[in-house]
């Protein structure tokens, strides 16, 4: 049994339904979306988040490893759509095993979303 196959049952039984958009085509699939608690120094898009803070704002999304993301492609799950910070493909024994990304909310205003943190943090 190939090791995809193993994870495939998992996010069928246990997964969030996803839709992303690719080449003018939705693609609809399970994938694990959850939110991401790290308490230690997190840096994301190089940007330094002090320790201990972090607000659930971001997510952890772990997918089919043949449905790669995109730094900044579009994701939603349960009615909520999100933007991908960055992903990354895990693979062994020359396969895809799955895809691993953070995941923000879509911000709506024109302000960069780690502005908003700076004057929550003020």
């Amino acid at each position: 049994m190939r090791m995809t196959n193993y994870l495939d049952r998992a996010l069928k039984k246990f997964g969030n339904t996803v839709r992303i958009r690719r080449g003018g085509r939705t693609e609809v699939f399970k994938a694990f979306v959850q939110p991401l608690r790290r308490r230690h120094r997190l840096y994301i898009n190089d940007r330094y988040i002090p320790a201990g803070y972090f607000d659930n704002r971001y997510l952890l999304y772990i997918g089919p490893g043949d449905r790669p993301l995109e730094d900044g492609m579009r994701v939603v799950c349960r009615g909520t759509a999100y933007t991908v910070v960055t992903a990354e493909i895990f693979a062994a024994h020359d396969e895809d095993i799955y895809v691993w990304a953070i995941l923000m909310p879509v911000c709506k205003g024109k302000e960069d979303y780690y502005d908003l943190i700076d004057r929550e943090s003020d």
